[in-house]
């Protein structure tokens, strides 16, 4: 190699090796990597819960004494308290759904009006087995349900009133027809405060059908019937636990 082109080789190499190193140090025009944000999950109605509930039971019953004609509305207010299970099935907005609960229903006072005194109307249950249909709006529920309902008919143990052969009557009931069954139909909306728990308020009208009970009185021994339409307003709250 002539001792022209050695020198030549020699200075093109270092200056390929200085410019490179100068490309080196100079910023990246590469965008930096977009940080990944985890998506939170979709809302969705679907699935089993199950909860409590707690409200007022407003008395819609009407009562009748026979053979006296004398006839009263029940009317009065008690608490009503229970648990709920079911399932929610969501496709778009649309949420069906079925539910059954079981509740106490407590004692109210009412006055019979007519010839009869106050009577105490007694506690006992009342449940329901009910489809639900519903529009959803994200983590709002707006339905209306419907189905069977069944419990126990509530007819005074004891009433006093004038009438009978001895002017004075004194009933005591002698029998009770115990379960009925019967329909309820509501309507509510539930709202969804975590995927796993929501809150709901709610109405039903339970209608457990006409029925009656046989009483005596306790002064003349005649016989008595009392014959009813038993049914009630129901208005409550609750809450559910969604798995």
């Amino acid at each position: 190699m002539s001792k022209f082109l050695r020198p030549a080789l020699v200075a093109t190499f270092a200056a390929l090796s200085a410019g490179t190193a100068l490309a080196a140090d100079l910023p990246s025009r590469k965008a930096p990597p977009v940080a990944y944000v985890e998506q939170p999950p979709i809302f969705t109605w679907t699935g089993f819960y199950a909860g409590l509930n707690a409200g007022a039971a407003i008395g819609d019953s009407r009562y009748s004494w026979q053979p006296f004609g004398s006839s009263f509305n029940q009317g009065g207010v008690a608490f009503t308290g229970g648990g709920q299970i079911g399932y929610n099935w969501q496709t778009g907005p649309l949420v069906l759904g079925l539910e059954t609960d079981i509740n106490y229903r407590g004692a109210s006072n009412n006055s019979n009006g007519g010839v009869f005194g106050a009577s105490n109307m007694g506690s006992g249950y009342f449940g329901t087995v009910r489809g639900r249909i519903g529009y959803a709006m994200d983590r709002v529920l707006v339905y209306g349900t419907g189905g069977l309902a069944y419990g126990n008919a509530r007819f005074p143990a004891t009433s006093f009133g004038f009438g009978g052969p001895a002017g004075v009557m004194a009933l005591s009931r002698i029998d009770n027809p115990g379960t009925r069954i019967g329909w309820t139909a509501g309507a509510g909306v539930e709202y969804a405060v975590t995927p796993k728990w929501s809150v709901k308020a709610e109405y039903l009208y339970v209608d457990l059908g006409r029925n009656s009970a046989n009483y005596v009185d306790l002064i003349s021994g005649a016989p008595v019937s009392l014959q009813a339409r038993n049914a009630d307003h129901i208005v409550r709250a609750g809450v559910n636990y969604h798995f």
